[in-house]
């Protein structure tokens, strides 16, 4: 207590110097023993002060317990974040094609804007996964697109069940929009795929390359996988049908693969009904398909991997060229659409057969390249309705997850002349894309 004293005294004593006058006058208002009462005062705040400490000093374990249920909590919430992947990737590309003409067409009622021009920077691709990963028990995946000029649109939305007794997810169930297993080329990711684009028959039997409906997918030993599925038919993608089905019966699919790691085989089979839409009784048409595939797979010294896939797909389908030909298509004077006189309605699908083989080659771990030639005959009855097609590329990685392509495609078709015979137009097409995976 005299450590605390000495030093307010001479505080005091030294105020008294420095100004005397405004010294007696406060000493007037304060009591004499005013020193002594910010003594007793400051005993009191120490004696608070002891008191606060003594509250504070919780017993160690208790803390640790506390922090314990904090970090639990915490952890709990990072397990459940954990849950959910987010992929995705971007494509963006600029084109060179020999069609290019600085020309609009304007055409129809309203007016359809058509630029002829193809010489430009655009996003083919730019999509963002979500998955929700309930292993071993259940996945929830939604994938979003808005690439190629278009506005954002679903493309996966689907829950797959896994039956969890196996050591790995050997059974699943499927249920919602996915890509239809049918062949290799089809379930492939884009983001994988060493061409730009899929094959011409996979286009056009397949657009949008999803439907909904549901399949089961087994994997009964370490070399067999057998998928089965039920959808509606037609595809996302189709002109006439692409959220809906226009029949009670449904698509029925399966797929079955033999794995052996250097060799893989497999074969597919797809069978249902199309309808095309009419003013007045609709056609009901057969939809059959049948595939076979391949792929080799082998390692080249001082290059890298390699490999050789090919798939061979015939059936029987509507065939675009056929219903123009024979269904007369409805103008502002005759808002119908039928079939021609004396049409028969069986002529509107037609016998198509189609196949690829492609080859590709690593070039050490920064590049690649690859070939392939396609060709698709959508019916074999008919000729110079036949497409075929070169592609070749080479792909540039960087850092893993950004890639550079360069591809060039030589398209070969027949389209008259008028004069009795057939050309190939000029419409062989560059391609530079720049991608980058997330």
């Amino acid at each position: 207590m005299e450590d605390r004293v000495l030093p307010l005294l001479i505080a005091a004593l030294l105020t008294l110097a420095a100004g005397a006058p405004v010294a007696f006058a406060q000493d007037a208002a304060v009591p004499p023993d005013s020193t002594v009462d910010v003594i007793d005062s400051l005993d009191v705040e120490d004696a608070d002060l002891g008191v606060a400490d003594e509250a504070e000093e919780i017993d160690p374990a208790l803390r640790l317990d506390g922090i314990d249920e904090q970090l639990q909590t915490l952890q709990g919430e990072v397990d459940r974040l954990k849950k959910f992947k987010f992929s995705g990737y971007i494509q963006v590309r600029y084109d060179v094609a020999e069609a290019d003409a600085d020309t609009v067409k304007v055409a129809g009622s309203p007016a359809t804007i058509t630029p002829a021009n193809q010489e430009r920077f655009y996003l083919r691709r730019a999509r963002f996964k979500l998955t929700y990963d309930h292993s071993p028990w259940s996945q929830a995946v939604l994938t979003i697109d808005a690439g190629a000029d278009r506005q954002a649109r679903m493309l996966d939305g689907y829950i797959a069940l896994t039956e969890p007794r196996t050591p790995e997810p050997r059974h699943q169930l499927w249920v919602g929009q996915f890509n239809t297993p049918f062949g290799y080329e089809i379930e492939r990711s884009s983001s994988l795929r060493e061409l730009p684009e899929r094959s011409r028959m996979e286009n056009v039997l397949f657009p949008g390359e999803r439907d909904r409906g549901l399949k089961v997918q087994s994997l009964w030993a370490e070399r067999f996988e057998a998928t089965v599925a039920v959808i509606n038919g037609g595809g996302t993608g189709s002109a006439e049908f692409p959220i809906t089905d226009p029949t009670r019966g449904k698509d029925v699919l399966g797929r079955v693969r033999a794995l052996y790691g250097t060799i893989d085989v497999g074969v597919s089979a797809y069978g249902g009904k199309a309808t095309v839409p009419l003013t007045g009784p609709d056609v009901q048409l057969d939809r059959t398909r049948f595939g076979g595939e391949a792929q080799a797979y082998y390692q080249l010294p001082k290059f890298g991997g390699g490999s050789l896939r090919g798939e061979y797909w015939a059936g029987h389908n509507v065939n675009s060229d056929s219903t123009k030909a024979n269904i007369v298509s409805p103008t502002t004077a005759n808002p119908v659409t039928l079939l021609r006189p004396g049409t028969n309605p069986n002529n509107l699908a037609t016998d198509f057969a189609g196949y690829y083989v492609m080859w590709v080659q690593n070039l050490t771990e920064s590049y690649q390249v690859a070939a392939r030639y396609d060709r698709y005959d959508p019916n074999v009855d008919v000729e110079h309705d036949q497409y075929e097609r070169w592609n070749v590329a080479a792909h540039w990685f960087y850092q893993g997850l950004t890639r550079l392509t360069v591809s060039y495609e030589i398209p070969i078709t027949d389209r008259a002349d008028g004069a009795g015979g057939y050309v190939d137009p000029k419409d062989n097409l560059w391609t530079l894309e720049l991608q980058h995976t997330f």
